[in-house]
């Protein structure tokens, strides 16, 4: 895996990200430009055309973010209107949906699937675990990120690292005070132009000193879309549930584990979300049952890795796989402790590992 270190002010971040990984780039462009028509039923044409809606807003709020896609988008000799469309993926592939959409998915149109796990254990750290499932023809995309901005004036920003899909500049990462991000992917109805971004929200964390530095940030503005983000630091993880109008925190439970999948879990008034994943329940259902205060006091990063190699209801388990006209599969699993500022990052299934990348500070 195409495995990035950049230092600089954030145009020059975008810039260097471009030059390497130009073909990566380009490729999530394309394999977006696929899904939505997939998917939503958007040309490409369309997916430019919502994209315009959040430029303004989003050039003028978040200058900075901004001026990294503008590298990015240089650095690649991609278009611009392309690269910030990879950032509002969420918005348009899980907002962007008629209302009489209630059909549960079938397994043969499962797009994702993600599970996640934060955990204050009784030995002191707070773990951040996943498994990532999403479209197979998308794993030669992703990259390693190893970042150290400099030069931002009056701002000290610190440095993070993080697995993501080329072109987006923020995913589940950490930095270097220990706070860090998952994330699963919810389809409620709506979008709002004048929030923030899910991605934008991910690099706000990752930019963040705590996460309750990172939580009234996000609060403060806002979210576009539709999502759960798990985030932690040494005090322990937070789940926020976000809808475009909306946001709830969903704490800890009383063996400190924050358990999430693909859908709401809190009461969201308002908010229309169908039934997306008939397995997503259960998937949250089966790792809280797998979780147990035994395997806490003993967390290690094998035996969290262990949890998401699980296949129950198989193939739409926790370790998720290829099936009939589904080309989903888990594409990685990350298992962070965030206390220790260490992570691994396992490529492909957790049963049928390719790679295995260490980050951390």
């Amino acid at each position: 895996m195409l495995d990035i270190t950049v230092t600089g002010n954030h145009r020059e971040i975008g810039l260097a990200v471009g030059q390497q990984a130009a073909a990566q780039v380009t490729g999530s462009i394309n394999f977006y430009r696929i899904l939505f028509k997939a998917f939503n039923d958007l040309e490409w044409t369309t997916v430019r055309e919502q994209t315009t809606r959040f430029q303004p807003f989003l050039k003028a709020k978040f200058p900075r973010y901004y001026e990294e896609i503008e590298g990015i988008a240089e650095g690649a000799k991609a278009d611009l209107l392309d690269v910030l469309a990879l950032n509002i993926r969420t918005e348009i592939a899980f907002g962007l949906f008629d209302e009489t959409s209630r059909r549960p998915m079938a397994i043969e149109g499962v797009v994702d699937g993600c599970t996640t796990l934060g955990w204050k254990t009784p030995g002191g750290s707070t773990f951040l675990a996943q498994n990532w499932d999403w479209k197979s023809k998308q794993k030669p995309n992703l990259i390693i990120l190893r970042v150290n901005p400099k030069g931002v004036p009056g701002m000290d920003f610190p440095s993070f690292q993080m697995i993501t899909e080329a072109g987006i500049i923020g995913k589940i990462g950490f930095n270097e005070h220990g706070v860090g991000c998952l994330l699963n992917g919810i389809r409620a109805m709506g979008v709002d132009s004048e929030r923030m971004p899910i991605h934008f929200a991910l690099r706000t964390i990752l930019e963040s000193k705590t996460k309750r530095e990172a939580l009234d940030k996000i609060e403060s503005v806002g979210l576009a879309g539709s999502s759960h983000i798990l985030l932690g630091d040494s005090t322990g993880p937070t789940g926020l549930e976000c809808t475009s109008i909306g946001f709830q925190e969903l704490p800890a439970d009383d063996l400190g584990r924050v358990v999430h999948a693909n859908n709401l879990i809190l009461k969201h008034e308002g908010v229309f979300e169908p039934l997306w994943l008939e397995d997503s329940p259960k998937r949250t259902a089966r790792l809280q049952e797998l979780a147990t205060k035994e395997v806490g006091e003993k967390a290690s990063f094998e035996s969290l890795l262990e949890l998401f190699k699980d296949e129950q209801n198989f193939p739409a388990s926790i370790n998720r796989r290829q099936h009939g006209n589904n080309d989903s599969n888990t594409l990685f699993n990350v298992v962070y402790d965030i206390t220790k500022k260490r992570g691994i990052i396992s490529i492909g299934r957790p049963t049928e590992i390719e790679e295995q990348i260490e980050i951390g500070f």
